[in-house]
Protein backbone atom coordinates (compact mmCIF):
# COMPACT_ATOMS: atom_id res chain seq x y z
CA UNK A 1 0.00 0.00 0.00
CA UNK A 2 1.36 3.61 -1.07
CA UNK A 3 1.63 5.97 2.11
CA UNK A 4 -0.29 9.15 1.45
CA UNK A 5 1.51 11.18 3.99
CA UNK A 6 5.74 11.72 3.25
CA UNK A 7 7.50 9.60 5.50
CA UNK A 8 9.13 12.19 7.09
CA UNK A 9 12.69 11.66 9.55
CA UNK A 10 14.13 14.52 11.50
CA UNK A 11 17.46 14.43 12.86
CA UNK A 12 19.90 17.41 14.88
CA UNK A 13 23.12 17.15 13.11
CA UNK A 14 26.12 19.81 14.59
CA UNK A 15 23.53 21.88 16.44
CA UNK A 16 20.95 21.87 13.12
CA UNK A 17 17.99 20.53 12.24
CA UNK A 18 18.03 18.86 9.40
CA UNK A 19 14.50 17.05 7.92
CA UNK A 20 14.16 14.76 5.03
CA UNK A 21 10.58 14.20 3.40
CA UNK A 22 9.99 11.63 0.80
CA UNK A 23 6.65 11.06 -0.99
CA UNK A 24 5.50 7.34 -2.57
CA UNK A 25 3.04 9.25 -4.33
CA UNK A 26 5.01 11.49 -6.06
CA UNK A 27 8.62 10.76 -6.06
CA UNK A 28 9.59 13.89 -4.34
CA UNK A 29 11.89 14.30 -1.46
CA UNK A 30 13.18 17.07 0.04
CA UNK A 31 15.92 18.19 2.55
CA UNK A 32 15.18 20.93 5.18
CA UNK A 33 17.63 22.53 7.20
CA UNK A 34 16.19 24.87 10.06
CA UNK A 35 12.74 24.51 7.96
CA UNK A 36 14.35 26.24 5.13
CA UNK A 37 14.51 23.78 1.99
CA UNK A 38 17.91 23.09 1.25
CA UNK A 39 17.84 20.64 -1.99
CA UNK A 40 14.84 19.12 -3.77
CA UNK A 41 14.83 15.91 -6.04
CA UNK A 42 12.04 14.31 -8.36
CA UNK A 43 12.30 11.17 -9.63
CA UNK A 44 14.48 9.36 -11.12
CA UNK A 45 17.04 11.81 -9.10
CA UNK A 46 14.96 11.22 -5.70
CA UNK A 47 14.91 7.80 -6.16
CA UNK A 48 19.10 7.52 -7.10
CA UNK A 49 19.59 9.68 -3.98
CA UNK A 50 17.94 7.19 -1.61
CA UNK A 51 19.67 4.22 -3.43
CA UNK A 52 23.12 5.92 -3.39
CA UNK A 53 22.77 5.70 0.45
CA UNK A 54 20.65 2.61 1.33
CA UNK A 55 21.99 0.24 -1.57
CA UNK A 56 19.66 -1.97 -3.91
CA UNK A 57 16.33 -2.38 -1.12
CA UNK A 58 13.56 -1.01 -3.02
CA UNK A 59 15.24 0.58 -5.39
CA UNK A 60 14.77 3.77 -3.75
CA UNK A 61 11.33 4.03 -4.39
CA UNK A 62 9.95 2.76 -0.61
CA UNK A 63 12.90 4.10 1.54
CA UNK A 64 13.19 3.53 5.12
CA UNK A 65 13.39 5.40 8.15
CA UNK A 66 17.19 4.29 8.29
CA UNK A 67 17.21 5.37 4.56
CA UNK A 68 16.46 8.60 4.79
CA UNK A 69 18.58 9.05 8.27
CA UNK A 70 21.72 7.89 5.93
CA UNK A 71 20.62 10.38 3.20
CA UNK A 72 20.18 13.21 5.80
CA UNK A 73 23.68 12.35 7.15
CA UNK A 74 25.30 11.72 3.72
CA UNK A 75 23.83 15.09 2.22
CA UNK A 76 25.07 17.53 5.49
CA UNK A 77 28.58 15.73 4.67
CA UNK A 78 28.31 16.89 1.38
CA UNK A 79 26.76 20.52 2.39
CA UNK A 80 29.49 20.71 5.19
CA UNK A 81 32.79 19.89 2.61
CA UNK A 82 35.32 22.62 1.72
CA UNK A 83 34.28 22.48 -1.39
CA UNK A 84 30.31 22.89 -1.18
CA UNK A 85 30.38 26.97 -1.34
CA UNK A 86 32.45 26.41 -4.68
CA UNK A 87 30.36 24.07 -6.51
CA UNK A 88 26.61 25.76 -5.04
CA UNK A 89 27.99 29.03 -6.90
Amino acid sequence: MVRTEPRRVTAQIDGILVCAEYSELTGQLCLRQDGALVREWFPPHSWIAIASVAGARHWGTRPTDDDLRALLYNEMTLLRAPHADTVRK
